[in-house]
């Protein structure tokens, strides 16, 4: 069986979540050793999940605390807008290629369903031929949102962190690897514009790729040379799927990664458990 390039690009970011998973473990396992009873502190942590009562809280603390960034930003208004634009748009983004993907492919169990949860971070690289070339509003939408999501994380927060850092000068990596860990989403973002561009080329630019906006104006761009659009299709998209791979798999090695990831888990609890809930 013949591979396409998603699927070598799926295969990336699953071995990624591999690695990430084996990195959560032994994280989990420091911060239980940390604790007086680590089952009790299990028990505990699922009883404030499951509790049906904490659920409104739990979508105001997500809102406020997390989305928002509520208390880092009064600590500093820049940082906070840089972290909540980041989170915000990037949950979007992993929200709304996941649905897509789901509905596009018509997914009924659960094995399709984990096979396009790693096949749907480059689902608008098959969107023209799974769905054609001529699309619905919905689907016109979809990519609006999709390539809107990746510039306001690439450009607008990524913007803010480069501001922050050699402007204001209050901004400091923690070592190497956090600085390679905070770039590794522009690099993946980088590769998945270029994967699209290539993508609306080789379906002669559909009508709907305008939706693609920033994909688009890279595709007229590359039009111009004499290229292999082919070649590229087949080349960015496994790229860009191992820069992702690589990105989710060093989340739990570097210090600033992880805490971006468990940092809104632990005050989500902190903030219902302090309530009573």
């Amino acid at each position: 069986m013949t591979l396409e390039p998603i699927d070598i690009a799926a295969i990336f970011f699953f071995s990624g979540t591999i690695f990430f998973g084996i990195g959560s473990i032994l994280n989990l396992r420091i911060w239980l050793l940390g604790s007086e009873n680590p089952i009790r502190t299990i028990l505990r942590t699922i009883i404030v999940i499951l509790n049906p009562k904490t659920w409104l809280k739990i979508i105001n603390v997500f809102i406020s605390k997390i989305f928002g960034q509520e208390r880092l930003y009064t600590i500093d208004r820049v940082r906070g807008i840089e972290k909540a634009s980041f989170i915000t748009f990037y949950v979007l983004l992993i929200l709304a290629n996941h649905i897509a993907a789901d509905i596009a492919m018509g997914v009924s169990s659960i094995q399709e369903f984990i096979i396009e949860f790693f096949r749907s971070p480059f689902f608008p690289g098959e969107i023209f031929g799974v769905l054609g070339t001529e699309l619905s509003i919905q689907w016109k939408l979809f990519l609006l949102i999709d390539n809107l999501s990746m510039a306001i994380v690439l450009f607008f927060a990524e913007g803010l962190a480069i501001y922050r850092r050699f402007v204001k000068k209050h901004f400091l990596f923690g070592s190497r690897e956090d600085a390679i860990g905070l770039f590794l989403p522009v690099i993946w973002f980088i590769f998945r514009y270029l994967a699209e561009a290539a993508t609306i080329i080789q379906y002669g630019f559909p009508p709907a790729s305008k939706y693609m906006f920033i994909a688009y104006g890279i595709a007229q761009v590359l039009s111009v040379f004499p290229l292999n659009i082919e070649m590229m299709y087949n080349l960015l998209w496994p790229t860009s799927g191992l820069f992702l791979g690589i990105f989710f798999g060093a989340i739990p090695y570097t210090g600033r990664l992880w805490h971006a990831f468990a940092g809104p888990i632990t005050l989500l609890i902190n903030n219902l458990e302090a309530r009573g809930d």
